[in-house]
């Protein structure tokens, strides 16, 4: 047991050294919070966890050195830029078009929930240092954990998808909170500034995935 704590306890705190660096599922969870509420964490982490669970499995039947090769690296990089500038581009639809409204009710319902869990499989997606990172340092973290076998795998798992779904729940809640003192105007503009954020972030990602290809 005295192992098991351990490998759930390191896995938390490198879990909340990765949720604790800007990127697009922090984005997400910022934008949407106004419109859903402290769920938004939550739906976003679960999405997150789902396709983490995928690429566990993957990497523990042998997959892990095919994600480290250059080839692959240059193409996830050049995916997930894509995929960025997709959300960017209907984050900019959504303040062109107007199609937000902080004067209604929280946005409840089955659809617009699965659409954030969605959201949340996509930003982890499209950022290719996530599968890079299981790739090398997951990798190495699950192979220490299976040592101790099944028990070990969950309990790193269930401690790395804590340490995302607490600290995305608070960012969440915080935003959620404010929404009483976000105007319509300051809304759209935080919609705005997280789209840029997101097509820089694409930018990097096609320059990182051109270098990797320049260099093999």
């Amino acid at each position: 047991m005295r192992e098991l704590g351990l490998i759930f306890a390191s896995s938390l705190l490198v879990a909340y050294s990765g949720a604790l660096m800007p990127g697009p599922m922090l984005t997400i969870v910022i934008a949407e919070s106004p419109r859903q509420g402290v769920k938004t964490g939550p739906l976003v982490v679960l999405g997150h966890a789902l396709l983490e669970l995928a690429l566990l499995v993957a990497l523990i039947v042998g997959l892990g050195p095919v994600l480290t090769r250059p080839a692959v690296h240059a193409t996830l990089a050049v995916v997930g830029g894509i995929m960025l500038i997709g959300t960017a581009a209907s984050m900019f639809l959504t303040v062109a078009r107007r199609q937000v409204d902080l004067t209604q009710s929280l946005e409840t319902g089955t659809v617009r929930h699965v659409r954030t869990v969605a959201a949340g499989a996509v930003a982890s997606l499209s950022h290719p240092y996530w599968v890079l990172w299981w790739a090398t340092i997951g990798l190495s973290l699950v192979t220490q954990a299976y040592l101790l076998g099944l028990a070990g795998v969950i309990a790193f798992y269930l401690g790395h998808i804590l340490g995302d779904l607490t600290w995305f729940t608070a960012v969440s809640g915080l935003v959620a909170a404010g929404r009483r003192w976000i105007s319509q105007r300051l809304y759209y503009g935080m919609i705005v500034v997280s789209a840029c954020f997101l097509v820089l972030l694409a930018g990097w990602f096609f320059v990182s995935g051109v270098r990797t290809i320049i260099a093999s």
